[in-house]
């Protein structure tokens, strides 16, 4: 069983590293950007008290622990941010010998806590293809890679991979059987092959875009996996007004349901469909071989 109250305690430089955040120390208290919404001044605030760290957003009143900080800046479950926790606390341990530079706080020499992508390669790791087929997904497409990274915890290098996309910040999101995050901030993700723009298909996650691409294979399209629905903003609905016809294929759950109507309410010029499955997302449909029907949203 995992302990959560142990994942709270986890040294404040190692989580906000881990989740791309930069960080100033003021007094006894750190200050970081609140990532799951745009501002250009840091508005919370991360103290450690009786031997947890907490954190309060002064722009909207959030708070609480790490797992709750994880859950909004990586728009993940309560099960999935203390998942991500726990593999900090809890990676095997690598006898890798090569120095990382983070930029980060260094005190007296010693590396300090954070992450880094090592290589970006085509995907060979066999556990990862393995993780793809468990998900329904054999066809690799262009910009999905390997992202080797190293971890660094106590001054010691622990190394990994996972199937990864770069999105429109330069970060990536990265997946593989044990984590679900983010290297840099959280951004949507375009992939382009049509320069016609005659059609883009919208979703919310990475697998999800997988799965357009197993079912289009080579067929002229284009592709906007949001990674988050908070990162549908007016630029996306911009790039989206310039096609020809939106196919939107967003979860099954309120928050897919807003952005669906989001889209449909201030797009107005183009038309735009929606694929209809029972399913909670469009991966999980594949997997569980459902059909999938089309609809016309509006003309």
């Amino acid at each position: 069983m995992i302990d959560t109250e142990k994942l709270k305690t986890i040294e404040a430089d190692t989580v906000l590293n881990m989740l791309g955040l930069s960080y100033e120390k003021t007094g006894d208290r750190l200050m970081t950007l609140a990532s799951y919404r745009d501002e250009n001044t840091a508005s919370i605030s991360i103290q450690k008290r009786n031997g947890k760290w907490l954190w309060k957003d002064f722009g909207s009143g959030k708070g609480g622990s790490w797992i709750d900080l994880v859950m909004f800046a990586l728009n993940l479950s309560y099960i999935d941010a203390i998942k991500f926790l726990n593999n900090i606390e809890n990676a095997e341990i690598c006898n890798d010998k090569k120095k990382f530079s983070f930029g980060r706080q260094e005190e007296k020499g010693l590396k300090p806590n954070g992450i880094e992508i090592t290589a970006v390669t085509e995907i060979k790791d066999f556990e990862l293809i393995e993780y793809l087929h468990s998900r329904a997904i054999h066809f690799i497409p262009d910009g999905l890679k390997q992202i080797n990274y190293s971890v660094i915890k106590n001054n010691k290098t622990y190394l990994n991979s996972a199937i990864g996309i770069k999105n429109s910040s330069s970060g990536y999101a990265l997946r593989n059987k044990k984590i679900k995050m983010n290297i840099g901030k959280s951004a949507y993700s375009l992939f382009s092959k049509d320069s016609q723009k005659q059609l883009v298909f919208v979703v919310e996650g990475m697998f999800d875009g997988l799965t357009v691409a197993e079912k289009m294979k080579d067929r002229l399209y284009d592709l906007i996996i949001l990674n988050s629905v908070k990162n549908l903003n007016a630029f996306v609905l911009e790039i989206l007004s310039n096609y020809k016809n939106i196919i939107l294929a967003l979860d099954n759950d309120e928050s897919g349901k807003e952005a669906e109507n989001k889209i449909i309410s201030q797009i107005k010029s183009v038309p735009i469909y929606k694929l209809n499955f029972k399913a909670k997302d469009l991966n999980a449909a594949l997997i569980l071989k459902e059909k999938i029907g089309v609809t016309l949203c509006q003309l």
